[in-house]
């Protein structure tokens, strides 16, 4: 009896952990597919850490792929939230969007995003923001030329 109690404690904590835990999801999970390859931290001006870029590239379809994902402070409630994702040609090809630049902004509890550009041979830059009330988060990366 003593063991069957614990089997079921030991799912109950797994179920709750699922329920709390969108910041740890895996990039399915934000919309994008492919390998994490870097990571860019959206801070307010007076250094607190408000959410986090998260860049993927899919070396199968050339897409890059990025969500601006909420820290769990800061997942509470909904506020504005944006990110962009452009790649190296985007001002030389009229700006196609899906193809060479995406965003994403709204309110949103969790993530912003996700947002898709081709990657393939080109460099990545990529731009968020995270608003909480009056305060104001800012974030950018740049690089990944491939």
């Amino acid at each position: 009896m003593i063991r069957l109690g614990k089997a079921i404690a030991v799912l109950a904590i797994a179920a709750a952990a699922s329920v709390i835990a969108p910041m740890n999801a895996n990039a399915a999970e934000y919309g994008c597919s492919g390998s994490l390859i870097d990571t860019y931290k959206v801070k307010s001006s007076v250094g607190n850490h408000l959410s986090t870029i998260r860049l993927y590239y899919n070396s199968s379809t050339g897409y890059n792929c990025a969500a601006n994902v909420k820290t769990a402070y800061y997942s509470q409630f909904k506020h504005d939230a944006s990110i962009q994702l452009l790649n190296s040609d985007w001002a030389e090809d009229n700006h196609r969007p899906g193809y060479n630049i995406d965003t994403d902004s709204g309110k949103f509890q969790y993530y912003a995003g996700p947002v898709k550009v081709y990657g393939k041979g080109k460099c990545m830059s990529v731009t968020a923001h995270t608003w909480y009330y009056d305060e104001i988060g800012y974030g950018h990366g740049s690089g990944h030329c491939g």
